[in-house]
């Protein structure tokens, strides 16, 4: 399990993405394409969201295990009032790592936010 070492801003990230294409996408295969499978989550519906990301709510940064990429962005996508996807990602000028999908209840989301927000609030106060 990776350690976040930051959050993103959302809007940073979405001009990042919105500079890619669909060609430009890679995939952890096949991985990748198991939980999109296992999941009943749409292969086009994941590439419509992070080349639109319209939807992302939050990013969060972790140092990425490949050495090919510096940060591993989890991207999430809220798509209803009980769905959200996170993606996490790797992204480099000219090509978009995607690594899996998973597929999150709002609820747990929620309480993740919350964790999230009470950690900076707590890296804000030490000295």
């Amino acid at each position: 399990m990776q350690t976040r070492i930051r959050r993103e801003d959302a809007e940073k990230v979405k001009s990042l993405l919105r500079q890619y294409e669909r060609k430009d996408i890679e995939y952890n295969e096949p991985h990748f394409t198991l939980k999109l499978d296992r999941q009943k989550i749409d292969r086009n519906e994941v590439i419509k969201n992070v080349l639109k990301p319209d939807n992302l709510v939050f990013v969060g940064v972790s140092e990425s295990k490949n050495p090919e990429y510096d940060y591993v962005y989890d991207l999430y996508f809220r798509l209803g009032k009980n769905r959200i996807f996170k993606i996490p990602a790797s992204l480099k000028p000219q090509s978009l790592y995607l690594m899996t999908v998973i597929k999150i209840r709002t609820r747990i989301q929620d309480e993740a936010l919350k964790y999230y927000e009470e950690q900076e609030r707590e890296d804000d106060t030490k000295p």
